[in-house]
This record gives C-alpha cells, structure tokens and sequence, in this order.
C-alpha cells in the first residue's frame, strides 16, 4: 500500500464500521517487555507507572486505557519487516480463564490469552496463528537484534507449552499506525491491526490522539475513494489509483467510514455513530465463535437505526484454517438469516496481509449505493463531534470559534448561512435543566481533505462557527442537530414511546429473557445523534412515557434504541418510536 488517499470531492454517503474488536488486551500481568533505552520491565510496574503519571479513561469497572507518556516500544512494520520506536496505549482490562505461557529455545517467554495470534513460519511463509494452537517445535518469527531494530527478523523454536488458570487484569499495547509491535521478555511480535488502516491509510481510532488531548473516546472516521479499473473485459474497484497492471477508468465513488467504538462501554457511542450511516460494514473475526455478544448488540443496534444495506467482512482469515474458516462462514449465514440482513454479501479477507481487500472495495460499492437526497429541504446536520481548535495558550483577540462535526441529513449548507443549534446550551434554573438555543453563522466548511464553499449530505462535515469554543470542547456539542432557524423539530424533556420490546437482551452470553419494563424503572435511551437517561414515570399497554435527565430533539415516528441495566450494565432491551 502506498501513501493515503486525498478525497478529491466531498463524499457521497457514510459507511458505518461495527463488530469486531481488533485490540487483544491479551498479555498476562506476571509478563515482561522490552523498552528502547529501559531494558526488560515487568508489565505490572508499567501499569503502576501508567496509574501515577498517565491519563486514563475509563471505560468501565473492568476496562480503561492509558496513556504511557514518554514510554515507547518497539512496533514491526509487517509489509518489509522494518522495526521502529513507536508511542504506544496501554489497554487494561479484567480476564478471568486460561493464560498460554510461551517459552522459547532464546530464553523469550510470554503469557497471552488463548485467541492472541503470533506469527509463525511454515510452509516458507510467514502465518499467524492463534497461542493456544501453537505446541513445541514450531518456529516463532523474532526480532534478530533489538539493539539494532532495523536488522530485520529471524527466526526461534517453541520449547515448551503451558497453561495457567488466571484471574486477573491483561494488558495490550495499543500502536497507533502500525499494524504489529514487540514485547515479551527479549521480544516477541504481536499482533494489532484494523481493516479501515488498510483500506485507506488512515487510523481512525479515537483510541490515540484523543487520549493524548484529554478527550473521551469518540467516533472516527475516514475518507476513501472508490476508483474503477479495466483489463479488458474484466472489472475491478480499489481505493487507490493504481492497482496492479490493470488501466484506471475512473473515480467513481467517494464514502466515509464512521468507525464506531466496539467495546461494550461504549455502545451508546455506536448508536448514536449509527444515526448518520446510509450503510455498514459488519466485522466479524474468522478465528471466534458466531455470534459474540458484542456482534448480536451491532446486528440488532443496525436494524433498530433503520440501516438496510451491510457489507459482512469475516476477517483474520490467516488465522484459521480453511475448514474452520469455512465453518465458521456457515455460522455466520446462520446467525444472518436470522436478521434482516439474510442476503448481505460475505467477504472472507485477512486485513494485516490485505488480501481480498479488493473484493471488499467492489462489494462496498456495489451493495451500499448512495441514498436518494432531497436537497430542497431546510438543511440539517446530527452533531456527532465538536472541537476547539485553539492551541493552549492562544491569546483572546486571536481566538477561533469552535467546530461541530457530523453528517448533513437534508438540504444544502453553504458558508455564511445562519445555524440553530438545539438543544444547545444546558444550564439549571430552580434546580430544573433548562435548554437555551444556540445561533451562529457557517464560518467554512470541510471534509477531511478539503474546503468546501457549499456541503450536502454524505460524508462527515466539519463546520467552524462563531460560538465559544468552551462549548464545543472536548465533544461537548455531540447529541444536537443543527439546522436552519425555526425549521428543527421541538425540544422534549419527556417522550412517550410506542415500545417494542425483544424477547432476549442484546448483549449478553448466556440467553437472559427481556423482562417487561415497570414504572420507576431507568432506562438509556438513544434517539437521532442523542443518548440521554430517564425514568419511566408512566405506561399503558405498549406505550410509555419517561421524563429525562437530559432533553432531547425528536419528532413524531423517530426511532430510539431502548437499554435497560441488566447485571449493573446497560443492555439493549428494546426499540421505541415517538408518538
């Protein structure tokens, strides 16, 4: 893969990625690393490090990630085996079951939970392969000189094999734009990839710069351009514009990936990602069972969003062999033909290696075409992120107003044009929440790539304004539609919902009947790009009303998502339409 892509024009639609988890938060506490210039370290002392000096966020009781600060670590770039020194995440997160203890013929040991993949040769070829299918003899692929990182890799034999119980927190380096790094005591390479990365050069995930800033995980996203090629009577789509010996015809599509958080903490993240994507892209890894509960939560949270065009990736092929991919392909039918998504395209592909990576290009495009827009509606846009874009310590007078992000629903919205933000500005009076609207003017427009004098819908729209950028900060705006004065629907401080409710909570291993909803019971609700809590203070038959903590814009017929706590953790239960 070459350099990434500029987007030459604003995209037409949004693809929305949901599903797997490519983090593997999967070495053991008792497990040593190699830092550049510190030597051999154990993980805990990193993770006391991390504690009193790095930023945090919690994702929950049982998951946070961590900036490291000045630590680094060694990261492997796998296309030509070229080491460099790289600034990594800590991911931390509560495991309990089985750790894989390896140790090598060099003295390199390792624990690593059972699905954490490392790399293999066999067959004269590099493979990953999964720790708990790797036994004595087989040949590890290692650093050859960590004093010298460039000096490439070479090659150490498995001398044993053996399983602990474990109940614990595990640990994951997280390596932003590199799809591996090294650890382990005198270094082993493991494993970290994403599909988006692959596709268009860009890391998406909110994971790393946003840490760094002190912002809370967030949605990503990325451009890419879609480009036609001919050889002869064959075509072929790629989002580059070279692709082998083939000829380019033409740039034929642009799309934006909304790459949504997958953990479970974070999916009301997902739900409110899922408000602005015309179509998605289902990630499901070849080498786990079908479905995960992280995947039915997607599944059902696409339906509920309206979202009928997906694309179903069965990822990390290289992990598998070709009966266990095909079995689990069956799986993923199976669990499909459940959903409304029965004939969604499947495409097999293994993302650190790139391969089928085209067939995913062309099925995007040909599977998820862009919807059809009114542009003579008043314009409106979900606010899905917001920004100040003022360096610390910008004097007053030079001071730039802040941003909204998020995708334009309808009409067109031009430079100069006046927006009404809703509900905008939340303050309390007699100890209520109230809502204050917000007015400013278009300032400019963008897209990741380029300025744009007028923006319609399709694509993730970055709008500087003239508001106090200590309102947009930190996405501090996220939840509000923008749009033209006098046109956006009314602010609710309670809604009343038709309810439907599932017969089985989305999210969880085991299977957990849905039990029925009661008055006084809390609930999370998501609605457009909004999530907010409430209490249900009424019901008859299907219907409910529920007064919220936070209000919400919504109008008659919208959908929301409905979550109720299950095992102290919000589960989705249900769906709701305004009425």
């Amino acid at each position: 893969m070459a350099t990434e892509m500029k987007a030459i024009k604003q995209p037409e639609l949004n693809i929305g990625t949901a599903g797997h988890v490519d983090h593997g938060k999967c070495i053991s506490k008792d497990s040593q690393v190699l830092i550049p210039n510190r030597g051999v370290i154990d993980i805990k002392d990193i993770w006391n490090e991390a504690i009193k000096g790095g930023r945090i966020v919690k994702l929950s009781e049982y998951e946070s990630i961590y900036d490291l600060n000045d630590l680094s670590v060694h990261s492997l770039n796998i296309k030509n085996f070229t080491f460099r020194v790289s600034k990594p995440l800590l991911y931390v997160q509560k495991y309990r079951g089985e750790i894989y203890y390896i140790v090598t013929r060099d003295g390199r040991y390792i624990g690593l939970t059972p699905m954490h993949p490392l790399p293999l040769y066999k067959n004269n070829r590099l493979v990953w392969s999964r720790v708990s299918n790797i036994g004595k003899g087989d040949t590890l692929i290692v650093p050859r000189d960590l004093n010298n990182i460039n000096s490439g890799v070479k090659f150490d034999i498995v001398e044993a094999v053996y399983t602990e119980s474990y109940n614990d927190f595990i640990f994951d380096f997280v390596v932003p734009g590199d799809h591996n790094f090294i650890g382990g005591y005198k270094g082993l390479i493991l494993h970290n990839t994403t599909i988006i990365q692959a596709l268009t050069g860009i890391w998406t995930s909110s994971h790393s710069e946003e840490l760094r800033r002190g912002i809370t995980i967030k949605i990503g996203y990325a451009d890419m351009p879609i480009y036609k090629f001919r050889k002869n009577t064959e075509i072929r789509y790629w989002s580059y514009p070279n692709y082998k010996d083939w000829e380019l015809e033409d740039l034929v599509r642009i799309v934006s990936f909304v790459d949504c958080p997958g953990h479970e903490s974070l999916m009301a993240n997902m739900l409110s990602g899922a408000a602005v994507m015309d179509g998605a892209m289902l990630v499901i890894a070849a080498d786990e069972p079908v479905p995960r509960p992280q995947t039915k939560e997607h599944t059902m949270a696409l339906q509920i969003m309206g979202i009928k065009n997906i694309v179903v990736v069965q990822n990390k092929l290289d992990l598998v062999s070709k009966e266990d991919a095909t079995e689990n392909y069956k799986m993923i039918k199976y669990f499909l033909s459940e959903t409304i998504y029965a004939d969604a395209p499947i495409i097999p592909l293994s993302a650190v290696h790139r391969v089928n990576l085209e067939y995913l290009v062309e099925a995007l495009y040909k599977y998820i075409p862009p919807p059809k827009r009114d542009l003579n509606k008043p314009y409106r846009m979900f606010v899905i992120r917001s920004f100040d874009i003022n360096p610390p310590g910008t004097p007053y007078n030079k001071l730039r107003g802040g941003v909204i992000g998020g995708s334009i629903i309808d009409g067109k919205i031009k430079v100069g044009d006046e927006l009404e933000i809703l509900p905008g500005y939340l303050t309390r009076k007699d100890n209520k929440i109230i809502h204050i609207p917000l007015y400013t003017e278009v300032l400019s427009l963008s897209t990741r790539n380029m300025r744009l004098d007028e923006a319609s819908p399709g694509g993730l729209i970055g709008i500087q304004t003239d508001l106090d950028p200590s309102l947009t900060k930190s996405d501090g705006m996220v939840g509000n539609i923008a749009g033209k004065p006098g046109t956006l629907p009314q602010v609710l401080y309670d809604l009343e919902m038709d309810i439907r409710l599932f017969k089985y909570v989305i999210g969880t291993d085991e299977t957990v009947l849905v039990r029925p909803i009661s008055v006084k019971e809390p609930v999370r609700i998501n609605i457009g790009p909004a999530v907010t809590l409430g209490i249900v203070t009424g019901k008859r038959e299907d219907i409910v009303h529920v007064k919220l903590s936070r209000p919400v814009v919504a109008e008659n017929g919208w959908k929301a998502a409905i979550a109720a706590r299950y095992n102290n953790k919000w589960r989705l239960v249900g769906v709701g339409t305004i009425v």
